[in-house]
């Protein structure tokens, strides 16, 4: 084996292991960062259903929801070239805006439907998967995505996902286990999964580039992979209110039937009288 297959295979082996200059700042700096913006989109999102709930769909109404689409837009993007430029204030307090408007997104779904447990549900999910990450990353400090702690982060994660569980059983009174576990699990580790790997990933290069730009494109991606999410959710809930319907249908059709055998069975017993 060549020097070069060599050096192929560490870089390969320690793509996620963290120094600690890097472990620093991924858990001192990006880590709460990201948590507190998830608080702050539930708070939103707790805000804005309070008010908007009750809301008719007008002309009004919709502009305003719209144009808090586009300023969301705008500040996301605003935040790139603040955190580029490394004005870490400002940038804080642009990308708390953003999640605090981002709270509005749901809206829709609690006017025209009965679902807002499940947005308050789908939303503080966000909540438990950064403080799961941020949980295994104080538990551990210097030994987070250090070689030889596999093990040790497996562990907490697990602890951690049953923790939020049971936290989320209990406060949203969820009654259909075998529909809201799955759905609840793919998405804390898919949000958790994403902040661990892809942020200990991007963070390696915050020696280049300021820690604040390292944070927007690890939210970037979670913006993906949460409206990923979102549209895996909708199927769902269309699959199940298809079943529904279609087992309503079945039923309807099934007392036809069996109302036309009752009948059949009566003119057979007069025929035979």
């Amino acid at each position: 084996m060549s020097n070069l297959e060599k050096q192929g295979k560490v870089k390969k082996k320690s793509k996620y292991i963290l120094e600690p200059p890097q472990r620093k700042v991924f858990i001192e700096k990006i880590l709460p960062t990201l948590l507190i913006g998830s608080i702050i989109w539930l708070i939103g999102e707790i805000v804005f259903s309070y008010f908007f709930s009750e809301t008719q769909l007008t002309g009004a109404f919709l502009v305003f929801y719209i144009s808090m689409i586009v300023v969301d837009v705008v500040l996301f993007l605003l935040f790139y070239f603040v955190a580029k430029s490394n004005k870490i204030l400002l940038g804080l307090v642009i990308f708390f805006l953003f999640c605090f408007i981002a709270g509005i997104i749901s809206i829709p779904i609690v006017i025209f439907t009965e679902y807002l447990p499940q947005v308050h549900m789908f939303v503080s999910l966000a909540v438990g998967a950064n403080s799961i990450v941020y949980i295994i990353a104080l538990s551990l400090r210097y030994r987070y995505f250090a070689k030889g702690y596999i093990w040790a982060h497996v562990v907490l994660f697990i602890f951690g996902f049953l923790l939020v569980e049971i936290v989320f059983i209990i406060v949203f009174n969820i009654g259909n286990y075998l529909l809201t576990i799955p759905i609840t699990f793919a998405y804390i580790c898919v949000v958790a999964l994403t902040v661990m790997f892809y942020g200990a990933k991007a963070v390696k290069k915050a020696d280049k580039i300021p820690w604040l730009l390292v944070t927007y494109k690890i939210l970037g991606l979670l913006l993906l992979v949460i409206l990923l999410a979102l549209v895996f959710v909708v199927i769902v809930l269309i699959i199940i209110a298809l079943a529904i319907i279609c087992g309503d249908a079945v039923g309807d059709f099934s007392g036809i039937g069996s109302i036309g055998s009752g009948t059949s069975k009566k003119k057979k017993k007069k025929e035979q009288l």
